[in-house]
Parts: structure tokens; C-alpha cells; sequence
């Protein structure tokens, strides 16, 4: 008889800490599920900033081809040699002759342009 109050004390205290244990579990198995949730949305967010900065990647290297464009373009007009003929002849270039002055819009390099643009500058100057 003496086992009976000793199974009573272990099932008093036994039965809330197993209550607890459980509950704890129940809520570290929640917060798995939200991590997991969260790790997937984290994911998205950053092939989403990745495909941003390779956007603004392009686009930088887009202006700055149009800012070396424009650079060359006015150098060739406020050239000494641009202006002292186009003052003296005050000649005026039909279509045909800009069509065959303008830049090509498939650039492949940087090189390239600057050699066209140096070709133009000489036909405009008239060498």
C-alpha cells in the first residue's frame, strides 16, 4: 500500500510536466513553419534585388556609351575646325549627307565609335 501514495505524487506531477513539454513542442514546431514560410519570401526578395541591381547594372552601362556619344558629338562640334567652316562656307547638309554622318545604332565598341566619330569630324571638315 505504501506504492500508492508514490504513484499519486508521480501522476500529480508528471501529467502538467508532460502538459508543458507538449505545449513547448507545439510551439517550436510553429515557429518552424513561420521560419520556413519566412526563408522562402527572403528568397524571393533577393533573386528580386538580384535581377534589380543586374537592371541597374545595364542601364549604368547604357548611359555611360551614351555619355561617351555625346562627349564625342561635342567635341566634333565646337572644334575649331567645325566652326571656322561652317562660318565661312555656312553650307547646309541635305538628308542624304546626315543619314551618312549619323552613328550606327549597333555599336560593338567603344573603339569603333571613337574611329567613326574621328571619320566624321575629317568629312566634316572636308579632308
Amino acid at each position: 500500500m505504501s506504492l500508492v501514495p508514490l504513484i499519486a505524487v508521480i501522476m500529480i506531477f508528471t501529467i502538467p510536466i508532460l502538459g508543458i513539454l507538449l505545449a513547448g513542442y507545439k510551439e517550436w514546431l510553429e515557429f518552424k513553419s513561420e521560419h520556413q514560410e519566412l526563408g522562402s519570401s527572403t528568397q524571393e526578395v533577393e533573386e528580386r534585388l538580384r535581377g534589380l541591381r543586374e537592371r541597374i547594372d545595364g542601364l549604368e552601362e547604357e548611359r555611360d556609351a551614351l555619355l561617351e556619344r555625346v562627349q564625342n558629338l561635342e567635341t566634333i562640334v565646337t572644334s575649331e575646325a567645325w566652326i571656322t567652316e561652317h562660318e565661312a562656307t555656312d553650307a547646309s547638309l541635305d538628308a542624304a549627307e546626315v543619314d551618312d554622318l549619323s552613328l550606327p545604332r549597333d555599336r560593338e565598341s567603344s573603339e569603333n565609335e571613337a574611329d567613326h566619330t574621328a571619320e566624321i569630324a575629317r568629312r566634316l571638315r572636308g579632308q
